[in-house]
């Protein structure tokens, strides 16, 4: 019972957040950029954090309104860091479903103040930024950035002046000679609403889209204000609506004593101040208080994560590279075929749980490697281990053996341990031992293939610590295992399943030789690891170098990261790159095409992909004029999607 709470559990809310988190790795680019290239003996160094959005996406202000969550930037792994101010734009408003919303659309820069430790020595910076991003469904979306700023003169860099323009949009806090607040108070109307009044001095008369924001220690929803301005006297009277229905003491025991900050936003003009809630005509504005530089700070989205990775998991189960796998569990259950007392129940609980046993330690074993490795100081990612012969020979030789085992040619001499444990008894049924190795089985042919949700989860566990990763891995691991185990704690189903018969003979030697297939293309793996790999036809070997020159003299650039061993990857060319409009698109003048070849292992596009927080393939990404920093397409893009892109790429 427990067991199938849980398993019901997982699924349904998985089914229930799988639509927000279905476009995560679209929605937004993020970068981290300095104004300087070197640290000489600078106290704090003015850097920024750019955050592009696709068309119609936003994300939130550091008070985001009556729904949705802040930016929360982690430091965590950085180097020679003491603390980072973060400098926030002035918003705008977004009203959707009568709700109030504060935040930024299109792009935003954050203005970040860094302090060093020691001063005059490199900063090394590690970001990993918490969005959420809202169109018609709101996304959780984790960024994770890195910046080297080494030591040596302070020259001005390429993204100063980027920078330069993100400061003037930061609210001003001084020149109360230009705005200035005098008094702030709440007031009731003849309609019993309760709104906010700001009697405030301008030299400049407000324009039209006018707006105010209000914080305050225990929120209150403030609506659209109303402004109006005596050119004579320079007086400017703001009143909005409250949006709550709590009486006007309430409201002023919640706000207590604390200032209020408010937000005006004129245009091109921005003013932060901070008053106190007052009653009459006495000045009230107050100095703002020393804001708290922000260190390392909790996880907001491990939820999300976790959740990611259970669902990458589960449609693991639906790639190439895991479809020989289901012969084996369409073997097994036929083996069951119209059983269905008491005894059969148990052993089919049995069989099942044994196998969704096997993939999960398999992927503890994986995590665990994957620490060593990490730890070691090696490259790690999903998948590395198809760019090693022995691996492989490994594989080639598990997969013939399954083959032989269907096709009743087991004269192979096996070790004994292994011919006991994947022998067939009577009626055709493996034993446990057998079906836990059928689900490490099943663990070992997935890892060439990055599924949709397993990359954002991947790219996560690989950058964090050891702990992260073996959570991350037992949540896909849970997700490969989902099948087994609703099979397992549901075996009436198997009432419904065709009686064994000799047309099983024939079943079994097709998926013997679909196992066989796979056995050809392993082979075919290792010859190519042997040897070195040829690009495509129209490709240009990758070099980052080439990007950047190439956007800025307008081209498009489309890079590949591919590898021989990756099914997924092979898969996408098939089915979209090699189709005939695509392709119109691709090969001509203004495109450079670049493919890294990652069948073998190759440092320079490890760490190409780390940059993007990517440790797995296919990993495709589209440069431009309109997309400068890239967009990053998912692991199993439609025409549509490619076409798009190559579209805004290309844009002014």
């Amino acid at each position: 019972m427990l067991i199938r709470f849980f398993t019901l559990l997982i699924s349904g809310f998985c089914l229930l957040v799988s639509p927000a988190l279905a476009e995560a790795p679209h929605n937004s680019q993020a970068r981290l950029i300095a104004a300087v290239k070197g640290i000489d003996g600078l106290k704090t160094i003015q850097a920024g954090v750019e955050v592009k959005l696709q068309p119609g996406w936003k994300t939130y202000w550091r008070t985001p309104g009556e729904a949705g969550v802040a930016p929360v930037f982690n430091w965590t792994g950085s180097e020679n860091f003491k603390s980072a101010k973060i400098l926030w734009p002035a918003p705008q408003r977004f009203v959707a479903f009568d709700i109030d919303n504060f935040g930024y659309e299109n792009m935003v820069v954050f203005p970040i103040e860094i302090t060093p430790d020691e001063a005059g020595k490199p900063i090394n910076l590690k970001l990993k930024l918490d969005l959420l991003v809202c169109k018609d469904l709101c996304v959780p979306e984790i960024q994770l950035m890195t910046l080297n700023i080494p030591a040596g003169e302070a020259q001005v860099s390429d993204d100063q002046p980027e920078l330069a323009a993100a400061l003037k949009t930061i609210p001003a806090a001084d020149d109360n000679n230009y705005f200035s607040v005098q008094n702030v108070w709440l007031d009731t109307g003849d309609d019993k609403k309760v709104s906010l009044h700001v009697a405030a001095k301008s030299s400049a008369v407000p324009g039209a889209d006018a707006d105010m924001f209000v914080e305050s220690q225990n929120f209150m929803p403030v609506g659209k204000a109303l402004f109006t301005y005596n050119p004579t006297t320079q007086e400017l009277q703001i009143q909005a609506p409250v949006r709550s229905d709590d009486p006007i003491d309430s409201l002023k025991k919640a706000l207590g004593t604390s200032p209020l900050a408010l937000t005006f936003v004129d245009g091109a003009r921005a003013f932060e101040r901070h008053a106190a809630l007052g009653s009459g005509g006495a000045a009230l504005e107050v100095p703002p208080a020393e804001k708290k530089t922000v260190a390392a700070t909790p996880d907001h989205f491990d939820l999300a994560i976790l959740l990611s990775a259970f669902i990458g998991g589960l449609i693991l189960n639906l790639m190439p590279c895991v479809l020989p796998v289901l012969s084996i569990k369409i073997l097994s259950v036929l083996s069951h075929g119209g059983k269905d007392h008491r005894l059969q129940r148990v052993k089919i609980f049995k069989n099942f749980m044994a196998s969704a046993a096997g993939i999960i330690f398999s992927f503890w074993l994986m995590a665990a490697a994957l620490i060593a490795l990490k730890n070691a100081g090696e490259t790690i990612g999903w998948g590395i281990q198809f760019q090693h012969p022995g691996f492989l020979v490994f594989m080639i030789v598990i997969v013939s053996a399954f083959a032989a085992n269907m096709a009743g040619l087991f004269e192979i001499p096996l070790p004994r341990f292994i011919a006991k444990n994947l022998a067939i008894r009577h009626e055709h049924e493996p034993t446990v031992t057998g079906h836990f190795l059928t689900g490490a089985f099943a663990t070992l042919l997935a890892t060439p293939c990055t599924a949709p949700f397993l990359g954002t989860a991947i790219g996560f566990a690989l950058s964090r610590d050891a702990s992260d990763i073996i959570a991350i891995f037992t949540f896909i691991g849970l997700g490969l295992a989902a099948p087994y185990m609703l099979l397992a704690v549901t075996p009436r189903v198997f009432k419904y399943m065709p009686k064994p018969g000799k047309w099983m003979v024939t079943l079994k030697k097709i998926l013997a030789g679909a196992l066989a297939l796979t056995a050809v293309w392993l082979i075919n793996v290792l010859v190519t690891v042997s040897t070195q790999p040829t690009l495509d036809d129209g490709w240009t070997k990758f070099d980052e170098a080439l990007i950047k020159p190439a956007v800025e003299e307008g081209k498009t650039v489309v890079v590949d990261v591919t590898a021989d061993w990756c099914l997924t990857c092979k898969a996408n060319k098939r089915l979209v790159f090699d189709q005939q409009d695509v392709e119109d698109a691709l090969f001509v003048p203004n495109v450079l095409l670049l493919q890294a070849d990652w069948t073998h292992h190759d440092e320079k596009i490890s760490a190409y992909l780390k940059e993007y927080g990517r440790y797995g393939i296919p990993f495709n990404i589209i440069y431009g004029p309109g997309a400068p920093q890239g967009i990053i397409l998912s692991e199993l893009p439609s025409k549509k999607d490619v076409m798009r892109a190559l579209a805004e790429a290309a844009s002014e």
